[in-house]
């Protein structure tokens, strides 16, 4: 099985024009079936005034379809405190982080390529 109930995973909504923003769920896999995956977590939004990727307050159980070729999947380690996830934008380096065990550079481009 590709997913296990428990483990923690961040989906990223692929960019299919440059003015989409980024969008994000952060969460715990329920359960998954034939590439059919039940995660109950967090998203994040681009906030339009200050352009920072923040929570939506309200926790969510989505159902995604891992094969659409719309979402990029990245499984998180288990340490990783989902609760604490906040991302940072600097010097056009996107990063996700909980502040303790986990970090990951989520930039859609390198340097100055």
């Amino acid at each position: 099985m590709m997913l296990l109930p428990g483990d923690k995973i961040l989906i990223a909504h692929r960019r299919l024009f440059e003015s989409d923003d980024p969008r994000f769920f952060i969460g715990t896999v329920d359960s998954y079936e034939d590439g059919m995956a039940r995660i109950t977590g967090t998203s994040f939004v681009r906030e339009r005034v200050s352009g920072r990727i923040q929570a939506k307050e309200e926790p969510a159980t989505k159902i995604v379809s891992l094969a659409s070729g719309t979402l990029l999947a990245y499984v998180l380690p288990q340490t990783a405190d989902l609760s604490s996830v906040r991302f940072a934008q600097e010097g056009g380096k996107l990063t996700a982080a909980d502040g303790k065990s986990f970090s990951m550079n989520l930039s859609e481009f390198l340097g100055n390529a």
